[in-house]
Parts: structure tokens; sequence; C-alpha cells
């Protein structure tokens, strides 16, 4: 006998995703966003010898941008 589906997506939302695995996709990109800044800057730092102003500026453009990717993620 097959299963009825259920009216509401209980632990589902609109993609077919549950929940847990959208905070799992933010918490990855914040991160990704923060560690690829920093090193970005540690390298820009590392070449023009001026550590550890660009890893500071890096991180935070780093955040910026997975902030900017998750809002693009859930529009």
């Amino acid at each position: 006998m097959p299963r009825e589906r259920p009216d509401k997506q209980s632990a589902d939302d609109s993609r077919g995703r549950s929940p847990s695995v959208s905070a799992e996709s933010i918490a990855f990109t914040m991160l990704a966003g923060v560690v690829v800044g920093a090193a970005v800057g540690g390298a820009i730092d590392w070449a023009a010898g001026i550590f550890p102003w660009c890893t500071i500026v890096g991180v935070f453009v780093g955040f910026a941008v997975g902030l900017y990717a998750i809002y693009l993620e859930t529009k």
C-alpha cells in the first residue's frame, strides 16, 4: 500500500532539504568565507611584509562575502 504524502512539509523546506542541511550549509559557507579571506590576506601580508593588517581586513571581507553568499542562497 503506497504511503500518502502529507499536505504539509513538516521537516523539509520548500526545496526538499531538511533544516539541518541548510544550517550546515550556512555554517560551512561562513567558515569558508572567513578562512579564504584570512588566507588571501595572509598571502598579501607575506608578500608585502606588513603582517597582520591584510589578514585582519581579509577576515572581515571574508565574513562579508560569506553573509552575501548566504543571502543569495536563501533568496
